[in-house]
């Protein structure tokens, strides 16, 4: 599946909404789960599940289809089987 005009919405509501948490957080690293509730609250996703699963997935989706650039602030820690999604504070 493909990259969609709706998926590049996303990713940039997503963005921005990770720039207002850095913004108003001394914190320079979080990691995506922890975030959810953020998400939830700006309506980007409408409820979360398994720690955190619909931004993980999205995440994956970006990666898959070479966009994770849309998302400057996205770092991820590769494990043996899965990564492990960070944010980390950019000047972008």
């Amino acid at each position: 599946m493909s990259i969609s005009t709706a998926d590049i919405q996303k990713a940039l509501r997503i963005k921005k909404a990770v720039n207002e948490y850095f913004d108003s957080s001394s914190q320079t690293k979080v990691m995506a789960k922890d975030l959810m509730t953020l998400f939830i609250t700006k309506e980007i996703f409408n409820k979360d599940h398994k720690e955190g699963l619909p931004i993980r997935d999205f995440l994956r989706h970006l990666d898959k289809n070479n966009h994770l650039h849309l998302i400057p602030q996205i770092h991820f820690e590769q494990k043996e089987q899965n990564k492990n999604w960070y944010f980390i504070k950019t000047n972008k």
